[in-house]
């Protein structure tokens, strides 16, 4: 499990981000079974508010919750980022793909926690591990678009080298213009992490081209 420094400073929480060995985190294995919400990831910027156990939350790559349940995403190379007011009394968890960012997945949560009169200075987001730009190569065309969805991020920042992107910095870029009070970055790609002893640490979509993923989540410590 790999945890953010930034979110560990909160005692009110507890978070972690999944690793091939441990896809759900641990301390979540027994808080996660009961009452967990139900939700079906599709890419896009949907966003549910969870109030209750055992919610039918839909097609959404979002959710946030002030109660103790639990919330997380699920990932294999895309970008899972935690959040959580300073207080600990709201989480938020996010899972932005190249679709889910360039759609403005983190704008449209943004606008999701302004609507229910949060102020986005007072909440801190972590950005986990995701594919990086090492080892994200995609289309030129797709970079292309990136550049004319966000003209206000430097194109190198963007793509790094050719055809490469940098999907959690563009996420990064975002949290910071938004007003998220602060920002974490694990910086660890899901593609090529390697245990000289235990080979590949995370899953990656590109790399084994499976369906297997890694659960990224937060909570209240309340409920453990």
């Amino acid at each position: 499990m790999f945890q953010s420094s930034l979110l560990s400073k909160i005692p009110e929480i507890n978070h972690g981000f999944g690793t091939k060995l441990d896809p759900v985190p641990n301390q979540f294995l027994k808080v996660w079974v009961d009452g967990r919400p139900t939700w079906n990831q599709v890419h896009g910027v949907g966003i549910a508010n969870v109030v209750r156990k055992s919610q039918l939350c839909g097609d959404v790559d979002a959710l946030t919750t002030k109660t103790t349940n639990p919330i997380a995403v699920v990932t294999a190379d895309c970008v899972p980022i935690l959040f959580a007011r300073k207080d600990g009394a709201m989480v938020a968890a996010v899972h932005a793909g190249w679709r889910g960012t360039k759609a403005k997945i983190v704008e449209k949560l943004a606008e999701n926690l302004t609507a229910q009169g949060e102020n986005l200075k007072d909440w801190v987001a972590a950005i986990g591990p995701s594919i990086g730009k090492c080892c994200y190569e995609v289309s030129e065309a797709l970079i292309e678009d990136f550049i004319k969805t966000f003209p206000e991020i430097e194109p190198d920042l963007i793509s790094p080298a050719f055809r490469k992107l940098d999907l959690a910095a563009v996420n990064a870029h975002e949290l910071h213009r938004l007003g998220f009070g602060a920002v974490d970055m694990l910086d660890i790609c899901t593609y090529c992490t390697i245990d000289p002893k235990k080979g590949a640490v995370l899953h990656s979509y590109r790399r084994e081209g499976s369906g297997t993923r890694q659960w990224s989540m937060i909570a209240h410590k309340q409920i453990f």
